[in-house]
């Protein structure tokens, strides 16, 4: 009887609290239904639990709980399957915790964030800040967890084999065709039915579901969904991210990881895979890396062009040695289309491009002013920052909490309000987390690690040279994604032997 009760106080418990929500917002009776069945699916299935959230997270349906307050639904999942595998733990007394420089550096700037409290002058944002960290950095701790499994009657762990691993990478890529879809299919209709009846869709039917009333209402008065190249105004591709630039972080994040496969990986004669079937897993990586790819072209964001760069160089030219012959000369050959193509029928993107360079244009004029300004309030915090979420009032204290007042740089907002050991242990977490997949791509001896390894240094390049121009860390869809990246890290630096796949 006490064992039934401790199996279903969690759901008893949890029912009770989302029971309150149904009176705020119409979304939150899908978010009560989905938590109570999918608190009954993580008891008994905490891996395919964990495969249909990460499905979900660049999705989030928006609550709007209180006045001023949107919740993205993704942090609530989060905390619900990390409280469901962690009773599950405590009950079965085998807790997995995953001991390697990436839980330590994630929780040391989890507690630097804390600790810039005491520099606060507003202790509401502060706290509304941190609360983001700490409701999305426990899907780091669950990949790392359920990634690995007790065998019955051992009290040692083991890690699960390299095909629990690829249902992930399946589940990410799946939901990122459909996000990319969205946005390709958005940018084509300006062209067929014009730019205003799209616009007015979104801001009446899409905004306040997936951004929030409150967050909505800011997007729809300031839309950076436009763009002028050449005089001419283009709606970019967003998809149901808030602006491009997250859709294209989001992108970048995955892009990569199929490229890496298309290149590196190659069938081993004694894999248990036919030709036929290989080929087509073949033609599904690329036609991924396609779709994602022309989304992120679709956006317009320079600075995910400049990620692009960075990513797809990092998994070429890591991965030079491991790529046949004949895929060098097809990839000489793409390399030259595509770059003729760029040049003479997609001068938009060209265009785009070029005006990086532009010191005279007016957002790259405004960027650095701002850069300029954020260095100097860096240097009047340098070690322990304004305190989290407080720039905003640094620069201007009459300003609202949703004021779209940052530094336009990760590294400076990390900075200016948390410190230079933040900074540090920020930086430090992506470098060693590199050069480990680096070193793994080298000593591993199975070509599915390989492939992984380098597709997520890809990864962590693109995401790293972007975050030069744009804030995402604060964004729940893409800190989510990047702590599924983190995760899928440290679980392919961990594994020494793979089954063949």
């Amino acid at each position: 009887m006490l064992s039934a009760i401790k199996n279903y106080l969690p759901l008893v418990i949890l029912t009770i609290i989302t029971g309150f929500l149904i009176s705020y917002s119409w979304p939150a009776v899908f978010i009560i239904l989905a938590l109570i069945i999918g608190t009954l699916l993580a008891f008994s299935y905490p891996e395919k639990a964990l495969l249909v959230l990460i499905f979900y997270l660049p999705f989030q349906i928006a609550l709007n709980i209180s006045p001023g307050i949107d919740l993205a639904s993704g942090r609530i999942f989060i905390l619900a399957l990390f409280s469901v595998w962690l009773f599950k733990s405590l009950a079965e007394k085998k807790i997995i915790i995953t001991k390697n420089i990436q839980s330590f550096l994630l929780l040391l700037f989890l507690s630097l964030a804390l600790f810039s409290f005491l520099q606060a002058w507003d202790m509401e944002r502060a706290i509304r800040k941190f609360l983001v960290f700490l409701s999305v950095f426990p899907l780091y701790f669950l990949i790392t967890a359920l990634t690995k499994h007790y065998p019955k009657n051992d009290s040692q762990f083991v890690i699960r084999d390299s095909r629990f691993i690829l249902k992930i990478l399946t589940t990410i890529f799946l939901s990122a065709i459909i996000l990319s879809s969205v946005g390709i299919v958005q940018f084509i209709l300006q062209f067929i039915i014009g730019v205003d009846p799209i616009m007015d869709f979104w801001k009446n039917n899409i905004a306040s579901i997936f951004y929030g009333r409150s967050f909505g209402a800011e997007v729809v008065a300031n839309p950076s969904w436009l763009v002028n190249i050449g005089g001419a105004t283009v709606l970019r591709a967003f998809s149901l991210f808030p602006d491009p630039h997250m859709f294209s972080f989001y992108l970048g994040l995955i892009i990569p990881i199929p490229l890496a496969f298309l290149l590196v990986y190659s069938r081993k004669k004694n894999a248990i895979t036919t030709k036929k079937f290989f080929l087509k897993k073949k033609f599904i990586l690329f036609l991924t890396f396609f779709i994602l790819l022309v989304a992120e072209l679709l956006t317009f964001s320079r600075g995910g062009y400049l990620g692009m760069i960075a990513g797809i160089g990092a998994v070429i030219i890591l991965g030079w040695r491991f790529i046949s012959f004949n895929k060098k000369v097809l990839l000489g050959i793409i390399s030259v289309i595509l770059i003729l193509f760029i040049v003479f029928a997609a001068q938009p993107v060209l265009n785009r491009f070029i005006s990086i360079a532009d010191l005279s244009e007016g957002s790259n004029l405004g960027r650095l002013a701002i850069w300029q300004e954020a260095t100097e309030v860096w240097q009047n915090n340098f070690f322990w920052g304004t305190g989290l979420g407080n720039y905003s009032i640094e620069i201007d204290p009459a300003a609202g909490y949703r004021a779209p007042i940052y530094a336009h740089n990760a590294y400076l907002d990390i900075a200016t309000e948390m410190g230079v050991f933040a900074l540090i242990v920020w930086l430090g977490l992506f470098l060693i987390t590199f050069a480990q997949l680096f070193r793994q791509s080298r000593t591993t001896d199975s070509y599915f690690a390989r492939a992984l390894s380098l597709g997520l240094c890809g990864s962590l390049a693109w995401f790293s040279i972007h975050c030069l121009f744009e804030t995402p860390i604060y964004s729940p869809k893409i800190l989510a994604m990047l702590m599924v990246i983190i995760g899928l890290s440290a679980m392919v630096i961990e594994i020494k032997k793979f089954k063949k796949i």
